[in-house]
This record gives C-alpha cells, sequence and structure tokens, in this order.
C-alpha cells in the first residue's frame, strides 16, 4: 500500500536544509495571505510550520489538521488543540538560539567587526592603520544589563558569565533563581541604565513595553556604552536612539529588530558606520528550523499504517 503524503503549509523562512527534509516527506506549499485562498488552504492541510500559529477561529476550519510545528503558541492554541487532537510542536531551541544571536551583535558592536570588515574590502588597508579607527572595547569584565531576564534573558546571562562578564538584569519579576543560577545581580532600571557598558533589550512588546528605553532612559546611561535590541523594536524608541547615536553619547547599536521591517533602502539607521543591522534573523538557524521540521514530520506520521 502506498500512503498519500501529507501536505504542509509553510509560513516562515527556512533554512535551505531543513526545507529540503520537509520536501522529502510531505506535499509543501506556502499558507496564502488572502483570506479566501488561506482558509480553503487550511481546510485542506495535514500539518503546518509557521512562526505563530493562526487564530483558533481560522483552525476551527481546518478539520484536517494533525499537527502545528510553531516557535510558540498561545494558551487558546493549545486548549482548541487538545480538543481536537491536534499537536502543537513549540520550539526548545529557539531561546538559546536567540540569546546566542544576541551575543553576537554584542561582540560584533563592541569589537566593530562588521566597520573594520567593510573598511578593508574598501581598500584602505594597508594604506591605513585601521587598529585605530576601529579598535573596539572588551566584554570581559563590562557590565552588561540585560532588561528582561525571560526565556532569552536567562541563558544569555549564563553565557555572560563563562565570558567573565559582569552581568546585572531587570525583570518586573523578582528572579531569585535566575540570579542564583547565573552570578547575576538583579537591579532596578535606574541602577541598570547608569552602570552598563552594554544594554540589552529583550522585552516583549506590549502596550506597557513600547518605548520603555526613550530619551530619558538613554540619557541615564553611560557616555560611551552600546545598546543590543533582540526583542521588538517598538520596546526602543527609534527617534530617541537615533539621535544618541549621531550625538556620539551611544557609541553604537547592535539590532536585529526594527521599528518598521523590513527597513526602508534609505532609512538613517543605514548610514551610521557604528551599527549593527540584521534582519530579524535572531532565531533562524539550521538547527532551530530542523527542530520544528523533524517534530512534524514524526507528528504527522504517528498513527499511520506501516508502509509498504
Amino acid at each position: 500500500m502506498t500512503l498519500s503524503r501529507p501536505r504542509v503549509l509553510v509560513d516562515m523562512s527556512l533554512h535551505p536544509a531543513a526545507l529540503a527534509a520537509l520536501d522529502g516527506a510531505a506535499d509543501v506549499a506556502p499558507l496564502p495571505r488572502e483570506a479566501v485562498a488561506r482558509a480553503e488552504a487550511l481546510a485542506a492541510a495535514d500539518g503546518l510550520l509557521a512562526y505563530g500559529p493562526p487564530t483558533v477561529e481560522e483552525l476551527g476550519g481546518a478539520p484536517r489538521l494533525r499537527a502545528l510545528a510553531v516557535h510558540l503558541a498561545p494558551p487558546d492554541v493549545h486548549d482548541h488543540a487538545r480538543a481536537h487532537g491536534m499537536a502543537v510542536l513549540e520550539s526548545s531551541r529557539l531561546w538559546r538560539t536567540v540569546a546566542e544571536h544576541t551575543l553576537a551583535l554584542i561582540l560584533a558592536t563592541l569589537r566593530r567587526v562588521p566597520a573594520a570588515d567593510a573598511a578593508i574590502r574598501a581598500g584602505r588597508w594597508p594604506h591605513e592603520d585601521l587598529k585605530v579607527p576601529y579598535s573596539g572595547r572588551d566584554l570581559a569584565g563590562s557590565t552588561v544589563g540585560v532588561l528582561g531576564a525571560g526565556r532569552i534573558g536567562a541563558p544569555l546571562l549564563r553565557m555572560l558569565a563563562a565570558l567573565e562578564a559582569r552581568a546585572l538584569f531587570t525583570d518586573a519579576r523578582d528572579l531569585p533563581a535566575v540570579a542564583a543560577a547565573t552570578g547575576a545581580r538583579q537591579v532596578a532600571l535606574p541602577t541598570l541604565l547608569a552602570e552598563s557598558d552594554v544594554l540589552v533589550v529583550l522585552l516583549p512588546l506590549d502596550e506597557s513595553t513600547r518605548g520603555t528605553v526613550g530619551a530619558a532612559e538613554l540619557a541615564r546611561m553611560k557616555p560611551g556604552a552600546i545598546l543590543v535590541n533582540t526583542a521588538r523594536g517598538p520596546v526602543v524608541d527609534e527617534a530617541a536612539l537615533l539621535d544618541a547615536l549621531r550625538d556620539g553619547s551611544l557609541a553604537g547599536a547592535g539590532l536585529d529588530v526594527h521599528g518598521d521591517e523590513p527597513l526602508a533602502a534609505d532609512h538613517p539607521l543605514l548610514a551610521l558606520e557604528q551599527v549593527v543591522i540584521t534582519p530579524h534573523l535572531g532565531g533562524s538557524t539550521l538547527e532551530c528550523d530542523l527542530e520544528l521540521v523533524e517534530g512534524l514530520i514524526a507528528a504527522l506520521r504517528e498513527g499511520e499504517p506501516p508502509r509498504s
């Protein structure tokens, strides 16, 4: 007996090797954006791979759907899935993956790696001593303040400890277990701002966190500090960030998230050599994508009769 291949919709970017693995096991198509086509595709799908799941209302029109593989699903989707025998697979690697990218941005910004690379490619070396304009700062011995010590912040704090940075964190909750596990010290936001050589923004975005880091907060930071944001762009006031970078009060910024994505080609951040920018890819690695693909394939195969 030959079984038909499951139909899988994809609503995320995938590493080519992960997409090849999915193509080898299923008939794959993108999830449409237009409402009617989207509803028709969901109604015929067996599986879905996405950053986040469709709404419960949309899932109600997908009777064949047996498995979702997502970065994170809200409680109502989990409730719906349990009631309808649907598997929901969430990434277990995502938070560490984003923490690693955050660390990469910290180091690239502190050590001015992209700017030095661009200077060499522009032919300025060996005609100029590039060590002078592109000398950076050590992470070891620096104070790194993490604003938000949740799923990403906790593994980042452990990495910082291994690299001999002095780590502080601020969170709306009292987190003695995080402090004990990482050696970091929990402090109030004014202390975090005043003492950090590197401020890392990891707050989720909602109406209470929008604009948390604005002109007043940036003014409290050390002269020459850097800011790294791998959470959501609007948590930081972009206009205030630009002003601080232009007047030199901030020495640099590492940004994986932005107010408007994708950034326009003439966005003023792109003109600043001291800014390191990536296209919201903190969670995009082969390993992270393969975990979702392999989990989805396994879930879709569960309960199938043996292949012949």
